[in-house]
């Protein structure tokens, strides 16, 4: 959906907060919007995500970078624990 990209954008230039953007992003796992190839969890005992994955949010928004990047950036998210995906 449209308004993914749009939080994604917020999320980046910092108007919504961490717990938002990783609320909307795991919605969208569990209600099959969007696909993410199997990805084992991790623990992680940051509370902080990393920048970079902020920057690759707001490109994905403004079409930057193609879906497939943006995804990849949420599988590192799962991989170390900073977004939990149940099915």
């Amino acid at each position: 959906p449209v308004w993914i990209k749009n939080n994604a954008g917020w999320w980046a230039d910092g108007s919504i907060d961490d717990a938002s953007f990783v609320q909307g992003i795991q919605f969208l796992v569990q209600e099959g919007f969007m696909k993410i190839p199997s990805t084992t969890q991790g623990a992680s005992s940051s509370n902080e995500i990393p920048v970079w994955i902020k920057n690759n949010a707001g490109w994905w928004a403004d079409g930057s970078i193609d879906d497939d990047s943006f995804v990849q950036g949420i599988q590192f998210l799962v991989q170390e624990g900073f977004m939990s995906i149940t099915n």
